[in-house]
C-alpha cells in the first residue's frame, strides 16, 4: 500500500511537470497534495478499521483524483481520458460520505444516490465527448482564466442534477450528524463538517458555473474546492489519532483504578468511554437494543456495561477488562474482612465454649476445696490450662481499639494496662495505614513484655514518629536490658 502511495504520487507528478503543458508550482503542489492526502488517509484508515471498507473508498478518491491528472498530458488519448474522469472523484467521494463509517451500501435510497453520481460523472462525460466538438488537447486540469461562450445544455442540466444532489446529501449528513448520539457525533464530527465544507464548495462552483459567472470570480472558487479537499482527509486523520489518544486513556484508567475503586465508577468509565448514557449492571441484564460489554475475572461474570452500540468493541472490553480487575480487587478485600469478622465470630465462640466453660469449672472446685488439698491442686491444674488456652487465643487477635481510634488511643491503653510504669511521649496525629498501625502496636506491646520481664526498669518512654513515607517507634527504658532502642516499624502505605 505504500508503494502504491509513492507510485501514484510520482506518476501525477510527472503528469504535471512532464505533459507538456506549462503548471504553476502551486497547482502541482496543490493536486498532489490532495491525491496524497487522500490516499495516504486512506491507508491509515484501513489499517485502523479493517472491518469498514472506507478506507478503501478514501483509496478510491485519491486515485480518481491522480486519473484526472492525465488530462495534463498534451495528447489526444490523454485528454480524451482526462474528460471522461474529471469529475469521477466527485461521485466516489459522494459515495464515501453517504455511506460513512461501514462504507457499505445498506437502505435504497444510499443506492439510489450513490448509483446517481457515479451516472453523472463517467457516462455523462463521456457523451459530453462524443456530443461537444473540441478543437484539439488541452489542458482540463489546471485551474486558469479561460473566456467561454456559454454554458452548453447538457452542461446545465448535469449542472442542475449535481447541485440538487449535493444538497440532498448535505442535508442528510447534517440531519443524520443532528440525530445521533453523542459517541457517534463524536466521531462523524470531523467527517460530516469536512465533508459538508466540501460540498458547500462544489455547490457554489457549480453555481457560478451555471450563472456564467466572470472567470475572475469561478478560479478563486474553484482553488477553494482544491483547497478544502486537502483539508478534508486530514479531518479524517486527526479522528483516528483522537480514537488513538482515547486507547492511551485506558492505561490512566488502569493506574487511577489500581488506588482503588472510586466512589462513583460510572462517572469515571462515562468519562473514559465518552458516553454519558453508560450503566453498570450488577445481576442479570434485560434485553435491550444497546450495547453490553460484560466484566469478567477468572471465568466469574462481576457486572456488566450497558452502553452506546455505536463504541469501539475494542475499545469497550479493554476498558472492562481494568474495571473488572478493580471490581475484583474491590470483592477480594470485602471477603477478606468478612473472613476477619468470621474469624473474629469464631474466637468468642471458642472462648465461651472452652475457656470461659474451664474458669467456671475452676470456680466451682474452689468452693468445694476449702478443705481438700486434691481439689485445690485439680483447681491450680486447671487453671492454668484456661491460662494456657487464653494465651494462645488471644495470639494474632486484632485490638478493636485500634482499629476503631487508631494508634494513639491503642497505645495509650498498653501504657495504662503495663506492669512498669510507662510514659507516652508522642504519636502521629492523624490515622496511618491498618497495617502501619498494627506493626507498631505489636512492637510496642512486646517491647512492655520483655520490659517486664528483663530490665528491672522504673520507667519505659515510648515515641511514635512519621516522616514522609516511614513510620519510627523508639522504645527505651532505664533498666538493665529490654526492648532496645529505634525500632522501626513499618511505611504507613504497606
Amino acid at each position: 500500500m505504500r508503494i502504491l502511495w509513492l507510485g501514484t504520487g510520482f506518476l501525477a507528478l510527472a503528469a504535471l511537470v512532464w505533459g507538456g503543458y506549462e503548471v504553476s508550482v502551486p497547482a502541482v503542489v496543490l493536486n498532489l497534495a490532495v491525491g496524497l492526502a487522500f490516499i495516504g488517509a486512506g491507508i491509515e484508515a484501513a489499517d485502523r478499521r479493517p472491518d469498514s471498507s472506507s478506507g478503501q473508498l478514501m483509496i478510491a478518491v485519491g486515485l480518481a483524483w491522480f486519473v484526472r491528472l492525465t488530462g495534463a498530458i498534451e495528447n489526444d488519448v490523454a485528454f480524451a481520458v482526462g474528460v471522461a474522469t474529471k469529475t469521477l472523484y466527485l461521485a466516489v467521494l459522494g459515495h464515501l460520505l453517504v455511506t460513512y463509517p461501514t462504507g457499505r451500501i445498506t437502505s435504497p435510497w444510499q443506492r439510489v444516490v450513490v448509483s446517481l453520481g457515479y451516472l453523472l460523472t463517467v457516462p455523462v462525460n463521456v457523451g459530453y465527448l462524443l456530443v461537444v466538438p473540441f478543437d484539439g488537447p488541452q489542458n482540463i486540469v489546471v485551474i486558469r482564466e479561460v473566456s467561454s461562450p456559454g454554458v452548453p445544455t447538457v452542461a446545465v442540466v448535469v449542472l442542475i442534477t449535481g447541485i440538487v444532489l449535493f444538497c440532498a446529501l448535505l442535508a442528510r449528513m447534517i440531519t443524520r450528524w443532528l440525530r445521533s448520539g453523542n459517541v457517534v457525533r463524536r466521531d462523524l464530527g470531523p467527517v460530516v463538517w469536512g465533508g459538508a465544507a466540501i460540498v458547500l464548495t462544489v455547490v457554489v462552483t457549480y453555481v457560478a458555473a451555471l450563472l456564467g459567472l466572470p472567470p475572475a470570480v469561478q478560479v478563486p472558487l474553484q482553488w477553494s474546492t482544491e483547497v478544502v479537499l486537502v483539508g478534508w482527509p486530514l479531518a479524517l486523520l486527526y479522528g483516528l489519532v483522537r480514537a488513538r489518544l482515547d486507547r492511551s486513556a485506558v492505561g490512566e484508567l488502569a493506574v487511577s483504578l489500581g488506588a482503588g475503586l472510586p466512589d462513583d465508577l460510572r462517572s469515571v468509565l462515562a468519562h473514559t468511554l465518552h458516553d454519558p448514557s453508560l450503566e453498570i449492571v450488577y445481576g442479570e441484564v434485560a434485553p435491550t437494543s444497546r450495547g453490553v460489554t460484560y466484566l469478567e475475572a477468572g471465568g466469574t461474570r462481576l457486572a456488566a456495561l450497558v452502553h452506546d452500540p455505536a463504541l469501539d468493541p475494542s475499545f469497550v472490553r479493554a476498558v472492562a477488562a481494568s474495571a473488572a480487575l478493580a471490581v475484583q480487587n474491590e470483592l477480594r478485600a470485602q471477603r477478606i474482612v468478612e473472613a476477619a469478622d468470621e474469624a473474629r465470630r469464631q474466637v468468642e465462640r471458642d472462648l465461651h465454649d472452652g475457656a470461659q466453660q474451664r474458669l467456671v469449672s475452676v470456680l466451682l472446685t474452689l468452693r468445694l476445696a476449702e478443705n481438700s488439698p486434691e481439689l485445690l491442686s485439680a483447681a491450680r491444674e486447671e487453671l492454668a490450662r484456661a491460662l494456657d488456652e487464653l494465651r494462645e487465643l488471644a495470639r494474632g487477635i486484632y485490638p478493636v481499639l485500634l482499629t476503631d481510634a487508631g494508634i494513639g488511643p491503642a497505645l495509650l491503653s498498653l501504657v495504662e494496662r503495663s506492669t512498669v510504669p510507662a510514659v507516652l511521649v508522642g504519636v502521629p496525629q492523624g490515622r496511618l495505614s491498618p497495617v502501619a498501625e498494627g506493626t507498631c502496636y505489636f512492637v510496642v506491646a512486646e517491647a512492655l513484655t520483655n520490659a517486664a520481664k528483663h530490665s528491672n526498669a522504673r520507667e519505659v518512654r515510648i515515641e511514635v514518629t512519621h516522616a514522609g513515607d516511614l513510620v519510627t517507634v523508639v522504645v527505651s527504658d532505664d533498666g538493665v536490658g529490654g526492648a532496645g532502642d529505634g525500632v522501626r516499624a513499618a511505611r504507613p502505605g504497606r
